[in-house]
Formats: structure tokens, sequence, C-alpha cells
């Protein structure tokens, strides 16, 4: 007997996988049928559903925003109306106005139908609000008896917990009424008074500053210090990194101004000991001795400021590029003032000295500018030495007051721990407190109106704040949490009611306005086709009006609220523990979303174009792709030839690097080929077709294999019955070869059908783009992401791929031996 072996473990790991592989196709197809925001929802399937985002995309609705531009565009004449007659104009505005007339009445209707369903709604929870009060009390005192907190001891942790909870609280403050019997057992004073009050405080005081040591003032005082040497650290450190920009920007003077120039000043003066050397080996004499002493007496001056200033940098070491052209120009004002007595009788000496009289005012300028910036420069390093040395002192001094502080704090952390159970027994005390006090709140409630809606929610608001402080996940935890949920629903109410109390009053006056414009449009209509006619550019005010009505005023004053009261609507259809208000919640969140849908600006898409462009570019390329690799493959299958091994080994190469890295090269011959035969350039399906055809060589080698396995005597035999080659293959192997020509097709075309980045390269004109393209259209909205939308169309998308598939697999199952004979 055969025992059967149990494979439980890798069942569940099958349905795990499987589960995880099939739940972004689970959340396509609830998202294309959900109308609430589903990117945003911690639920993956919704009671709000709709065909919508199918209709938008199959069939576009021409709702009110595109009636009124068509009709502006009619008025106009301009494309696709600048070659109607006139009376076809006038018979499609007539039309258009009836639409847009009726648009009007169906959300009158609608809106009167929701407000039916809203007061129904609100009579219903008016007449049922003391069942629903009741049952709120009944849940908060069911909570308030599982509470069970045990009474403070007369320890210094119980007082000292008390002085922490109380310090800062008033007299007759919530948690001095909460805690007040506490306050008396444990400080034997009776705190209903004021003076009371404060005596029981001092004594919480005492026990608090005996059980902390008074390290709370020393904690404070310390970190005041504290933070007074951080403020001044910050405040030298702002002037330490000020005076170091300013050393540097001096620097950068020094480096790119006064030393080039001071280079500049030294080849002058290297020119002039060259003119002098010239003028001594002249013989022309003048007839008067030229007068040089002002000219050596400025020389020496010149040499002496320079020694100066060379003896200053001695402390500075750091301006090499500097010093080296400070001692060049010595060098060279030395040599220019060796002069000679002979040279004076020369005639061309005066010029020489006419020469450095031009240049020794700029030699002056810049050395009394390095001096200037040097003196500036040492005198800010000696205050950086101070504030470095200062800095150094209060770090020294923060470090010993954070060591301290960190003292403090850890001895505070430890009384803080043994006051943690004393505290959550006055928490426990507090909130049970507030829970009374709610309990009694509620029982003055008499209806379900705004006010005693407020009232419900600072009820909820308290549990949830306590929730949230609560420091374990226990029993008493998951009361609150039910509570909360139980709860939930009356806020969603409050919210829901307030937002369809606004926005209704608001649609009826633009309703209204609407109505008065349309009017005034069906008067005035055929004088504005009449005016067009005769070739005047016509711009209707009415329709322009209309327009911002719907396009701004709906928007601002009616969407947002109705948005909000819908998604309400659909929520409180979960949560409302009433049933028989979920079929006029229903009917209020579809008449809003239907009115929405009338007013709402879509997007402007040609979905089914897309879809159209891309199923040809498929069809073409995998057909293309399929047929010159099925006639490729077969050389390399049968025939021997120089080249043969080694050919497809090359084309595989170059089929390894991602066709992307070709695409500048690719966009570029697409740009030059455009120019001389059109249908192939850039933004163009053809030129997308000839960048897709860049995967012949792979599947080549795939039907290359496949040929390899067809036995060569079933050729053979065709051929000695009298085939050709050409008929050999075309009626033996290619109908044995459909299995793999069907996967080569089929991944082509998949392939091509979803690729977006070269498409996304190629085409710019919006009418051209491919499925892939067309999708991450509806990915990035004007406003938001429409996921619906975006969801719809991809399992619309699919459509093609899987026709394709089920009309192809018949020959995915075909075998090798069809039509064979054996060996």
């Amino acid at each position: 007997m055969v025992q059967k072996r149990g494979n439980v473990l890798t069942h569940i790991f099958l349905v795990i996988i499987v589960a995880v592989i099939l739940f972004p196709v689970v959340w396509v197809v609830t998202t294309s049928l959900r109308r609430d925001e589903a990117a945003f929802s911690s639920k993956l399937f919704s009671s709000r559903l709709t065909l919508q985002h199918y209709r938008d995309l199959v069939a576009p609705e021409k709702n009110l925003p595109f009636l009124i531009q068509d009709l502006q565009a009619m008025v106009s004449r301009v494309k696709p109306y600048d070659t109607w007659s006139e009376d076809e104009l006038k018979d499609a505005v007539k039309r258009s106005i009836e639409k847009v007339s009726s648009y009007l009445t169906e959300t009158e209707n609608r809106l009167k139908s929701a407000e039916d369903s809203f007061k129904r709604i609100e009579t219903f929870l008016n007449d049922r609000s003391d069942e629903i009060k009741s049952g709120v009390i009944e849940k908060l005192q069911e909570l308030a008896s599982s509470i069970q907190t045990p009474e403070l001891d007369n320890s210094d942790e119980s007082k000292a917990a008390l002085y922490l909870v109380l310090s800062k609280e008033r007299f007759n403050s919530k948690l001095h009424r909460a805690l007040e019997e506490d306050l008396k057992k444990t400080t034997g004073v009776d705190a209903s008074t004021r003076e009371g009050y404060e005596r029981a405080l001092e004594i919480l005081k005492a026990s608090y500053e005996n059980l902390t040591d008074g390290y709370d003032e020393f904690l404070e005082e310390t970190q005041k210090e504290l933070n007074a040497v951080r403020e001044e650290i910050l405040s030298l450190q702002q002037q330490y990194q000020k005076l170091q920009d300013d050393i540097m920007e001096a620097n950068l003077i020094i480096e790119k101004d006064i030393t080039p120039e001071l280079e500049r000043i030294k080849t002058s003066l290297s020119d002039l000991n060259e003119l002098e050397e010239r003028i001594k080996q002249t013989s022309a004499t003048s007839l008067f001795p030229v007068v040089d002493s002002g000219f050596l007496q400025n020389v020496s001056d010149v040499i002496h400021t320079i020694d100066d200033l060379l003896g200053k940098m001695d402390s500075l070491a750091e301006y090499d590029n500097l010093k080296r052209s400070l001692a060049s120009l010595k060098k060279e004002l030395e040599k220019l003032s060796e002069g000679n007595e002979e040279l004076k009788n020369r005639l061309l000496y005066s010029d020489l000295i006419k020469i450095y009289e031009e240049i020794q005012p700029r030699l002056v300028r810049i050395l009394k500018e390095t001096s200037e910036t040097l003196a500036s420069i040492k005198d800010k390093i000696v205050i950086l030495n101070v504030l470095n040395k200062r800095l150094e002192d209060l770090k020294l001094q923060e470090k010993s007051l954070s060591e301290k502080l960190s003292e403090y704090q850890q001895s505070i952390s430890e009384v803080h721990e043994r006051l943690l159970e004393p505290q959550r027994i006055l928490s426990l005390k507090v909130f049970k407190y507030d829970l009374q006090r709610s309990i009694s709140t509620l029982e003055r409630v008499k209806s379900f109106g705004k006010t005693d809606l407020l009232r419900y929610s600072s009820v909820l608001k308290m549990l949830r704040d306590f929730m949230n402080s609560y420091w374990e996940k226990d029993e008493l935890y998951s009361r609150i949490s039910k509570v909360v949920r139980e709860m939930r629903w009356i806020e969603e109410y409050r919210d829901f009611a307030s937002k369809f109390d606004t926005f209704p009053e608001n649609l009826k006056s633009i309703l209204e306005e609407m109505r008065l414009s349309l009017s005034d449009l069906e008067r005035s209509y055929e004088d504005l086709l009449s005016l067009s006619a005769q070739g005047v550019y016509v711009s209707s005010g009415i329709l322009n009006r209309m327009y911002d009505i719907v396009k701004m005023d709906f928007v601002s004053r009616v969407r947002a609220n109705m948005s909000v009261a819908s998604r309400r609507a659909g929520v409180l259809m979960d949560t409302i523990p009433f049933s028989d208000l979920k079929s006029d919640l229903r009917n209020i969140d579809k008449e809003l979303f239907r009115i929405d849908q009338v007013w709402k600006q879509k997007t402007k898409h040609y979905f089914w174009l897309w879809v159209l462009n891309s199923v040809t570019v498929s069809l073409i390329v995998a057909f293309i792709t399929t047929t010159v690799c099925a006639i490729a493959a077969y050389p390399f299958s049968r025939m021997r030839f120089l080249g043969r091994r080694y050919g497809i080994m090359a084309l595989l190469l170059i089929q390894m690097f991602p066709g992307v890295i070709f695409m500048i090269a690719i966009y570029d011959l697409l740009n030059f080929m455009g120019k001389y035969i059109p249908f192939i350039g850039i933004d163009t399906l053809g030129g997308l077709i000839f960048a897709y055809l860049t995967n012949i060589a792979y599947n080549m080698y795939l039907i290359k294999g496949f040929y390899d396995t067809i036995p060569t005597s079933l050729e053979e035999a065709a051929i000695v019955d009298g085939a050709t080659r050409f008929q050999s293959f075309y009626r033996i192997i290619i109908p044995l070869a459909r299995p793999i020509l069907t996967v080569v097709f089929l991944l082509v075309f998949i392939g091509t059908f979803n690729e977006y980045v070269v498409a996304r390269i190629i085409l710019q004109n919006v009418r051209h783009y491919t499925y892939a393209l067309g999708l991450q259209a509806f990915a990035t909205g004007p406003y938001e992401t429409e996921w619906g939308l975006f969801t719809a169309a991809a399992l619309l998308g699919m459509t093609p791929m899987v026709i394709l598939f089920l009309s192809l697999q018949r020959y995915l199952v075909s075998g090798l031996t069809r039509g064979a004979v054996k060996e």
C-alpha cells in the first residue's frame, strides 16, 4: 500500500507565493472599480464602486466643461467647425445648449435627492438620539467600572508624584478636582480652599525636594549656566569665522592683486636697468649734467620702505611669493641706484629719470597698500589667538558643565523611575474622573444636533488622547480602542453633516447664475454666429463667464466640501451601526459623485488612438522581426559557410548591450532620415518601428536552436522528391517551426507593446503616443494621480495581448512531428 505524503508546508508556501504575486493584480482590478482614494486607503476592497473610469476611457462623456468649450469653439468657428455652415452650427449650438440645460436640471434633481436623503438621516438620528446617548454612556460606564486604581500611600514617592502632577495647576482646576481626595489623604490637609490647596502643595514640594535632594534646582541652574556658555561659544565662533573670512579675503588681495602688480613694476624696473646699461654705451652727451639727487633719494626711500615691509613679514610664514616679489623689487631698485657720474652727462639719462617718475607713484601706492594689508592681517591674527584661547577655556567649561548636568539628570531619572508607578495610578484616577465628567456631559444631551455632536467629539478626543499616552497595550488599552472604534462613526457623521450643510446653498447659487447665463446665450448665439460667418473672430463673454463658474467657482465653493461629504458618506456606510441609513448614505454618495462627474474638468486623452498606435507598431515590429529571423536563422542552422559559427555569436554579443545606449545614434539617424523620408523620422510611428527592430539577433538564435532539433532527413526527402531548397524551407521547416515562431511573435509583440523609454525619446506629439506613454500620462494628472483612470486603462490595455495570446495558443501546442516521417 502506497502511503500518501503530506505536503502541507509546500502548499502553504505556494499559497503565500501566489498571494504575493497576485496582490498587484487584485489591487489594480479593485482600484479601477473604486471611486475613493485607493492609493491612500487602508482597505483593499471598498463598497464605493463605479464603472465611471471605464466609461471615461471607452466613451468619454461630454460634460459641462467640455460642452462650454465646444460651444466657444462653435461660436469662434475654430477647428473642426471652421468648415460648417451657419445652419449646421445653429443646430449644433442649440443641441449643446439643451444638453447643458439638461445637465443643470440633472444637478438640481440629484442635489434635491441627496438633500432628501440627508434630511431622512438627520430625522432618524434625532429620533434615535436617546438610544445613541444611552449606548455611548453604557460603553463609558463599562469602561470606567473596569478601571481598578489602588489607593496612594503616604510615602514620599506618592507625594512627589502628586506634586509633579499638580505643581503647575491652579486652584479648582480639573486635575485639582480629580485628585482632591488623594491630596487630602497624603498631606492631611483639606485642599478644598485656596489656602489649603497652597499649603498642601508646599507639603508635596518638601517631599519632592527631600526625594530629589534639590537636584531640580541644581539641574536648572546648571542648565542656565550651560546655555550661557554655549551662547558665548556660538558668538565667539561667529566672530572667529568672520576674522578668518577677512584674513582669507586679504590673502586673496595679496595673491591676486598686490603680488602680480609688484611683479609688473619689477619688470618695468628691470627694463629701466637694461636702458641704463644701453645709455652707458651711448656717446651722446648733454650740455649740462643731469641733476639726479631727487631721483636717487626717491629710490632710497622706496628701498627703506621695502626693508620695513620685509622686517614686518618675519613673523608671517605664509607669504613667500610676496617676500620674493619684494626682494626682487628691492634688488632692481638697488641696481638702479648704483649709477655713476658719467651717466649724468649722457643725453638719455634724463629720459630714464622721467620714466621712473612715472612708475614711482604706482610703486608707492602698491607698497602702501601692502603695508596696510599686512598690518590688518597681523592685528586680526592677534585677535584670533585671543579668541582661540577663550574658546578653548569655554569648551573645557562646557564639557565640565555637561558632565555635571548629566550626573544631575541621571539622579533625577532614577527618582522619576521610582515615581513611575504612582504617576500611572494618578493618570488612571484622572482618566476615570474624565470618564465620569463625560458621562455627566452626555446625560445632558437632548438631540443629535451640531452642539451635541461637539460633545461626542470631545469625549472621543479625550479617549484618543489617553490611549496615545497610555504606557502599555493591555486589556484596558484594548477596551478603550474598542470604544473609540465604536464611536468613530459619530465623528465621521459630524464631519459629513458640517460639509453637507455648507455646499448645497453655494451650488444652488451657482446653478442660478448658470441658468441666467444660459438664457443670455440662447438670446445671443444666433447674432454671434452671424458675426463670425462674416469672418470676424468672435469670443463669447457669456461662455467665458460660464467656464469660469465651472472651473473656478464650483471648485472653490462647492467641490471640496462636496467631495469630503461624499467620502464621509462612503465611510459611514461601513461604520454606522444603523443599517436603515445605509441606503440613504449610498444614495447621497451616488448623487454627489454623479454631480462631480457632470461638473468636473476631465483630462483630455486619446486612449483608443494610443492603443491602436501600440497595436499597429507591435504587429508590424513582431511580423518583420519574426519573418527576418525565420529566414536569417535557416542558413546558420542548415548551411556551412565562412564565419557561420562566430557570426551569430558576434550578433549575440552586440545584443547583450541594452538598446538604450544606442539611442543617441538612433535619434540622430532618424533625425537625418526624416529630412528625406518623412514617415520614418522623429515623432513618427515609422521611426519608432525602425528603432524597435533591434532584437533580431537574440530571436534569430532562438529560432536557429529550434531548427537544429528538426531532422534534416525531412528536407532531404523533399529535395529527393523534386523540391527546391526554398520549397523545403517553406513547406517543411516553417510548418514544423510554428511553435517557436509563435513564441517569438508573442514575445516581440508584448515587449514592444509595453516599451516606454524608446517611445518617450522619439515621440513628442500626444496623438502619436503609444499605450505605455499614454498610461504614464494618466499616472501624472494635472492636480493629482488619477489612480482609478490609470488602473482602468491598464486593464483595458491588456485586451489586445489577451486576444492575441488566445488566438495563437493553438499553435503553441503544436508538436515537432506534425507532418513528419520516420527516419
